[in-house]
């Protein structure tokens, strides 16, 4: 009798504790702006994701740690290398050569995902928090959302051009996907 009540309590813990573990597979991400004469788009080129994603039944349940690393000179912009040579020296690359964001707290609810954490660009950092939206996909889970942001809460000098008649807002978007694979 004993050996089957602690085979029922083993099989019980097993099947409570037995979660499927995601790694990032693909991350795009790319960042919106504007300026006095257009609108422009950078993409990061290289985005490094690193955490524990636990589901159950192939929807995610947990996200227990998320690290999230941008080399800022894999950034890339739709208007070419002079733009994007402004956005290093405004993100002031060659001192702070990524962009961060660790999560100090991760809540998943349904598909809805809410990431607190710390938000590191050009050597300042803010306390933020991202929400976005997950959904199952083919052989895994995706994680989309956006996040706006003033460049001056960075105390990053906006980018300018043409002796300053071309200058950029202060309102950027950074949009992500997150692709999850088991």
């Amino acid at each position: 009798m004993k050996t089957i009540i602690s085979t029922i309590i083993l099989l019980t813990s097993l099947s409570l504790s037995a979660q499927d573990l995601f790694t990032a597979s693909t991350v795009t991400l790319t960042i919106d702006g504007s300026s006095n004469v257009h609108d422009w788009t950078s993409t990061a080129q290289e985005v490094l994701v690193s955490g524990k994603f636990q589901s159950t039944g192939g929807t995610l349940t947990a996200i227990d740690e998320l690290n999230v690393r941008i080399p800022v000179k894999k950034i890339k912009s739709t208007k070419g290398s002079v733009m994007d040579n402004k956005t290093y020296d405004a993100l002031r690359a060659a001192k702070f050569p990524n962009i961060t964001f660790k999560a100090t707290r991760v809540d998943v609810n349904g598909d809805q995902i809410k990431a607190t954490g710390t938000l590191t660009i050009a050597g300042r950092y803010r306390t933020v928090t991202i929400m976005a939206k997950g959904k199952s996909v083919a052989g895994g889970y995706e994680i989309s959302g956006s996040y706006d942001l003033k460049m001056s809460q960075y105390e990053i000098e906006r980018p300018t051009a043409l002796l300053g008649t071309v200058s950029t807002t202060d309102d950027i978007k950074i949009n992500f996907a997150v692709r999850l694979k088991r």
